[in-house]
């Protein structure tokens, strides 16, 4: 795509709703400033959520260009509002500026302005049936093999006791599952670098047969089905099970997974220490290349934690922290109400 052509030629601007941020005119022009130089050495940029500076940017949809020739050169610059002033800036031959709109705000966008642009609709399930086509026959057998078994296992527990499933859901876990490597060629993920530092503890549940990939994958996906899960489905749903997968299920929801304190999966989540798996005490320094391989983890830097309606959470603040989390620097605390209101 666009932007898998040159990562050094490719920049993203996106925009909170923050109250705080929504009034930032320092921002605004920060962004703008950068956008400009952007425009200048030909980048391509995409803007997300960009709704506040659009009008900074009238000329620049609009493609309204003014165009200086001579014999040898030639140079194209259109108008761009940065704070209060308006001025001329160059614009690349190879600039191209992509804007990301969600599905569900497409109907408030203004005609005119989706007129000015080339439109596409793209959507999880789309990226995964094009990403699955890149992949090998042979592996875009297994995971058509994986799809059908985790839609299986979703209807046997029940969609409904899921937190927030859908079908973008089950199409994003299997996404995951494919990974393109540093050739650009697209594959199945290597299952023994497939583990954060919140899911490395699930290995056990996970590779019970690491030579089984299929089933290894599909285990991935349950763990992390199970992770949207409630405890009350849990065991309601347990018994429905055979007894040696209930009991493995069993282990993977209540020992291997943090759902009952925040305050745990936090420090889980931002601990600098080596996390090792069940079986990493048999393990040593002198451990083999494949060994070392197994316990190859990347870091989860954002999450969403669905918790009921608890007053003490949502009275957390900036300084209530230091009694949940004593006086950990890694961690701040944003009020939650705040963000409700945007």
């Amino acid at each position: 795509g666009i932007l898998d052509q040159d990562p050094n030629q490719t920049a993203i601007f996106r925009m909170p709703d923050f109250p705080d941020d929504i009034n930032n005119e320092l921002r605004n022009v920060e962004i703008l400033s950068t956008i400009k130089l952007c425009m200048e050495t030909g980048k391509t940029i995409l803007m997300v959520n960009t709704g506040r500076i659009h009008g900074s940017l009238y000329d620049v949809f609009n493609q309204n260009f003014s165009i200086m020739a001579t014999d040898d050169t030639r140079k194209i610059f259109s108008k761009v509002a940065i704070g209060p002033k308006t001025m001329d800036v160059v614009v690349h031959e190879e600039f191209q500026c992509i804007i990301h709109i969600k599905r569900s705000e497409f109907e408030d966008i203004p005609a005119p302005f989706l007129s000015r642009f080339q439109k596409y609709s793209f959507s999880v399930t789309a990226f995964y049936s094009i990403y699955l086509k890149q992949i090998p026959v042979n592996e875009q057998t297994i995971i058509k093999h994986v799809e059908e078994k985790i839609r299986s296992f979703i209807q046997h527990f029940g969609q409904q006791y899921f937190y927030g499933l859908n079908e973008n859901t089950l199409y994003s876990c299997l996404l995951s599952l494919i990974k393109r490597d540093e050739n650009g060629d697209y594959g199945l993920s290597n299952i023994h670098r497939n583990y954060s530092q919140l899911t490395i503890q699930s290995k056990t549940f996970i590779e019970q047969n690491s030579t089984d990939i299929r089933r290894c994958l599909l285990l991935s996906l349950i763990s992390k089905l199970l992770q949207i899960a409630s405890p009350e489905s849990i065991i309601y749903k347990l018994p429905t099970f055979q007894d040696e997968f209930a009991q493995s299920l069993c282990k993977n929801y209540f020992y291997q997974q943090e759902h009952f304190n925040i305050d745990s999966f936090i420090h889980r989540m931002i601990s600098s220490q080596s996390i090792e798996s069940d079986n990493s005490d048999q393990s040593s320094t002198n451990e083999p290349a494949e060994q070392k391989l197994n316990n190859y983890i990347t870091i989860t830097t954002k999450v969403m934690i669905f918790t009921r309606t608890s007053t003490f959470v949502t009275s957390l603040n900036n300084e209530s922290k230091q009694s949940l989390f004593s006086t950990h620097e890694q961690i701040d605390v944003i009020n939650l109400n705040a963000i409700w209101k945007c």
